[in-house]
């Protein structure tokens, strides 16, 4: 099953490799960095399964797709692509809106944007635009029966983690890379956030496994633990330069 978005540094790349790492004796699956949740909707169920991010409309619409997925649905059908609309919706104040208007906006925003990034508005002269609305709206039922058992949070990921460590609960990790901002000035992932998610996962009872992007600092950090070099090819830039293969890391606390 595929996400109902797209976010940059998904993992649709990676979800392969990182399903044949994911350990099979796991009671709790925990997602602390949710994004688009690539790993998340690839996977069978865990017995028990929590999804997390600090991005609250993202939150938001996850739990309105598990709650209302009809009345999402039924929105979705008035909605039409429009730059004017995009920017509307852009600036529209969200908490004069329900969670269900909300999520619909979000969703909007996303699929309409340049990259899935959610700041400009994407358009194209030789595809149809979109789609990725269109195919949600099929969807949504499917979307809603697979979140209908999973714990949906939207706290500070190391809350979430120390929360629900146990030595059978098994973690992907996903956080936003080291030198990006991610999507906007609050969702910045500093270095010292980095050295406070490297210290949790230090001392957890349960197994992580953390993907990141290659480079000396987190290298650095992550010394101690068991690192594995992947290069993933991005092709997301309108500069022909910047599609190319980028190195990232998988780090986790056991042997794979």
């Amino acid at each position: 099953m595929k996400p109902p978005i797209s976010r940059m540094g998904g993992k649709s790349k990676l979800k392969k490799i990182i399903m044949e790492k994911t350990p099979k004796d796991h009671l709790c699956y925990v997602e602390p960095f949710f994004g688009a949740g690539w790993i998340y909707f690839e996977k069978e169920e865990s017995k028990v399964e929590v999804i997390n991010d600090k991005d609250r409309e993202l939150i938001n619409l996850f739990r309105m797709i598990k709650e209302h997925p009809g009345e999402v649905e039924r929105l979705l059908n008035f909605e039409f692509i429009s730059r004017d609309k995009f920017t509307q919706y852009k600036s529209i104040d969200v908490e004069g809106l329900t969670e269900i208007q909300r999520a619909v906006r979000f969703l909007y925003i996303i699929s309409n944007s340049f990259a899935s990034k959610g700041v400009s508005f994407g358009y194209t002269a030789i595809g149809k635009p979109c789609q990725k609305i269109y195919d949600v709206q099929n969807e949504l039922m499917l979307l809603r029966d697979r979140l209908k058992n999973t714990i949906v949070e939207n706290k500070d990921a190391i809350e979430i983690i120390k929360k629900y460590d146990r030595p059978t609960t098994f973690y992907f990790c996903d956080p936003p890379y080291l030198g990006t901002s991610g999507y906007g000035a609050e969702a910045k992932f500093t270095l010292e956030d980095h050295i406070r998610l490297r210290d949790t996962l230090s001392n957890i009872s349960g197994k992580f496994l953390l993907t990141i992007n290659d480079c000396e600092e987190i290298r650095k950090l992550y010394k101690d633990f068991h690192i594995q070099e992947v290069m993933v090819h991005y092709s997301v830039s309108r500069q022909q330069a910047a599609r190319k293969e980028y190195g990232e890391l998988m780090i986790t606390n056991y042997e794979n």
